[in-house]
């Protein structure tokens, strides 16, 4: 009976470890139910026992655990499909080792005592074996990956775990005892490299799973560094357009006062469109939002773009400043592109922003017509064209804010609309 205690919370404790380092790569909702079955289905998964030419555990458990992850974590069907499946076939595979080439000269000579506390501390071990790189090299934030690359870690996913099967699978129950009973034979030392290569393999997938999760990381920055770039290099024009303008106001004073009334008009008219006049770079007070707009503006000026803008945010977003620049970056992206394929006198965006009572709420719209209209339909799905990544990306940055976001055509008008709670 202590025994049996001692190896449920030996095992809690792993599958605890387990759970911490899942939670780095997939979201997991802090429910504590939804917790408690994703740390059962560990505990499941380590305390399998799985012997060679046993066909009654490993599927099922495969098949239950990638069921819970489906049911109970966030994110994309492929993005749930590739971290169960790399998990469960990186842990059945340490159990495969464990519980044949360790554990089986335990259980041949009937020492089930000793046979539950190694098998305890080897658990431990693994899980903690997974989780320390984990910890130290996973993103300090959540990512997004495109489901191309979801679906191409799957597949790389499904060779070494094809290998596991096979190995476990098409062993039969006299093949198992000749080789065992035989740890010099040929035969015995070729399944254990394979398995050992497939366990190298999935602990390879996890490393590329990190390594692309930071580049997408790096790449947010670089975005957002070369918004801030154009911001500050457009606010050093505006500033040195205001200090000429500045010096020059005696000398275009002097030349009003001369003309006659008619001409004067026109000339202080002339003067109020520089652009020292007519731009501004402070939309609200958060540099982020002014940074994008800013640069956003000047981008869809140069195809006729008109940006009508009403920002209402009187303090500094609490979101990361990856994520703003994402979301107003994406939306005013989408809505030029899709003005660029209408005639002149129609392009128009309009942005509204708040930030009051407790949410941040962000509404982009845009004119389209006829066929665009069809296309952009479809952008919630599956747009394949200018609507499709920059909408999913802007899903996933409010949902992981645990926000909202809807897209609406009404009339000859494209909308999206996000909401987002400001305490986080």
């Amino acid at each position: 009976m202590i025994i049996n205690c001692f190896f449920i919370i030996i095992n809690g404790a792993a599958a605890y470890l387990l759970l911490q380092g899942m939670k780095k790569l997939i979201a997991v909702p802090k429910k504590r139910w939804k917790q408690a079955v994703l740390w059962g289905s560990c505990w499941l998964l380590l305390a399998m026992i799985i012997y060679m030419g046993d066909w009654a555990n490993i599927l099922p458990t495969v098949l239950f655990f990638l069921l819970v992850i489906r049911a109970v974590c966030e994110g994309s069907i492929w993005k749930k499909a590739a971290i169960g499946l790399m998990y469960a076939s990186t842990i059945l595979s340490f159990n495969v080792l464990r519980d044949n080439f360790v554990l089986t000269g335990y259980v041949r000579h009937d020492h089930p005592v000793v046979c539950m506390i190694i098998a305890g501390f080897l658990s431990l071990f693994a899980a903690l074996c997974l989780y320390l790189p984990i910890r130290r090299h996973a993103p300090d934030r959540a990512y997004h990956l495109s489901d191309s690359l979801w679906k191409l870690l799957l597949l790389l996913n499904a060779t070494p775990f094809g290998i596991v099967l096979s190995v476990v699978l098409l062993t039969t129950t006299e093949e198992e005892r000749i080789w065992m009973e035989m740890p010099d034979g040929f035969k015995g030392y070729n399944i254990l490299g394979l398995l050992l290569l497939s366990l190298l393999s999935f602990i390879g997938l996890f490393q590329a799973v990190i390594v692309l999760a930071r580049q997408q990381q790096l790449e947010e920055q670089n975005m957002l560094a070369e918004v801030n770039q154009s911001y500050y290099a457009a606010m050093e024009q505006q500033h040195f357009a205001i200090r000429r303008l500045k010096h020059d106001l005696a000398n275009h004073l002097a030349v009003a006062v001369t003309l006659p009334e008619a001409q004067r008009e026109d000339y202080i008219k002339s003067l109020m469109e520089d652009s020292a006049f007519g731009r501004s770079l402070q939309y609200c007070a958060d540099p982020v939002v002014n940074a994008v707009l800013t640069v956003k503006e000047e981008q869809m000026s140069r195809y006729g773009i008109r940006l009508e803008a009403r920002i209402d945010i009187p303090k500094e977003l609490p979101f990361e400043k990856t994520d703003i620049c994402a979301l107003f970056s994406n939306a005013l992206d989408n809505a030029g592109e899709a003005c660029r394929r209408l005639p002149e006198a129609e392009r128009e965006v309009s942005v509204k922003s708040r930030a009051q009572k407790g949410l941040f709420c962000l509404e982009v719209t845009n004119p389209t017509v006829g066929a665009q209209k069809n296309l952009l339909l479809q952008t919630s799905k599956a747009d394949k064209e200018n609507h499709g990544f920059g909408l999913r990306s802007m899903k996933e940055v409010v949902e992981r804010n645990r926000g909202a976001m809807e897209i609406r055509v009404e009339g000859e008008r494209f909308e999206v609309f996000l909401y987002m709670p400001l305490e986080i």
